[in-house]
């Protein structure tokens, strides 16, 4: 089952970029590699991110 997660339903009011996993933990990562790419994020301040909103991001996450 691929999950996914927008960008733009993730907070970002501009980016509508989609990341994509098998699993939560894949799909974390494709989304922190993004945030790091292409938002300025740094390992460190993605998962202070993810850390505080963690449930709001699994609320958000889709199956396809």
């Amino acid at each position: 089952m691929t999950l996914s997660l927008n960008c733009k339903d993730a907070g970002d009011p501009v980016c509508t970029h989609t990341m994509y996993g098998e699993t939560e933990q894949e799909l974390l990562e494709n989304a922190k590699r993004h945030g790091i790419e292409a938002h300025g994020y740094t390992e460190e301040t993605f998962n202070e991110r993810i850390g505080k909103d963690k449930e709001n991001f699994r609320k958000l996450i889709k199956s396809a």
